[in-house]
């Protein structure tokens, strides 16, 4: 009896431990839902109105794709590049990466970019047309922001930083960038109605690089339950809470098979290769 009610205390123990690990999970995701909501709502003009991105077109541009890749921050749209063309960028640290997901299929993945940044739009046009002169998959959302509400909001330029293709120019106000009106797109509406709604099983990757705005619209996947559905996200801006969070995502459940990947790869940031068609 006395070895019985030792188990009972144990098992009630590690019952109460995990309900705490649940409990402090919640409390975390909610804080940086929260930040959000401050920092970011508070702060957009009233020119906010409801764009519906799911009905860009009649036909789903990735029906029938059994490789995607979505590019969140998409800047001139390098890391696409590196993942068709990676000849171009030799020792580049995502290509191993793209080869573990997609294995020899690179050639056969569908990409999605989303850039905010207007500045880079004519460019990413062209390399759209490229791209599909080339038979790869590829479409740019430009000047648009990848958020979680659709609508217009302000978007802060750096614009005495050109050469570095205006790096960190982000939706995070700030008086010393210069203030603009942008796109914003809700990412996980967008996934569920154009990338899940689909009767094809997908390998799905994405980058995230949106200026220290990703931990915000990645945890909005996770309440949606569309983050368990991508296969591998790798970025550079997760924070330190986000970062915790998904540690104890992953150690208290088997259901999630998303792989979050630290990674700064800014090899080649500048370099506009010429976008040459040979017959």
């Amino acid at each position: 009896m006395r070895f019985s009610s030792i188990l009972n205390e144990d098992y009630s123990q590690r019952l109460r431990f995990k309900r705490r690990i649940w409990i402090l999970l919640i409390i975390i995701i909610v804080l940086i839902y929260l930040f959000y909501i401050i920092i970011i709502e508070n702060d957009t003009s009233p020119k906010k109105t409801t764009i519906q991105f799911s009905d860009v077109s009649s036909k789903n541009f990735l029906d029938g794709c059994r490789y995607i890749y979505i590019d969140m921050g998409t800047n001139i749209g390098i890391q696409i590049r590196k993942l068709y063309e990676p000849q171009l960028y030799p020792n580049a640290s995502v290509v191993p990466l793209f080869k573990r997901i997609f294995g020899k299929h690179t050639k056969e993945v569908c990409s999605v970019g989303f850039e905010a940044n207007p500045i880079h739009s004519n460019y990413l046009k062209e390399f759209e047309k490229y791209c599909l002169k080339r038979n790869y998959r590829v479409k740019i959302f430009t000047s648009t922001a990848v958020s979680i509400s659709n609508g217009i909001q302000d978007f802060y330029i750096q614009s005495n930083n050109k050469f570095y293709n205006y790096w960190d120019s982000s939706l995070l106000p700030n008086s010393n960038k210069t203030k603009i009106s942008v796109t914003t797109i809700d990412i996980t509406s967008w996934f569920k109605n154009i990338v899940l709604n689909r009767n094809i099983s997908s390998t799905i990757m994405m980058k995230t690089d949106i200026e220290q705005h990703d931990s915000i619209v990645l945890t909005s996947l996770i309440f949606s339950g569309v983050y368990c559905s991508i296969d591998l996200i790798y970025g550079e801006h997760f924070n330190e809470d986000f970062r915790n969070a998904i540690s104890i995502l992953k150690q208290y459940t088997n259901s999630c098979k998303t792989e979050l990947v630290y990674m700064d790869d800014e090899t080649y940031h500048t370099k506009r290769v010429p976008f040459f068609i040979t017959n």
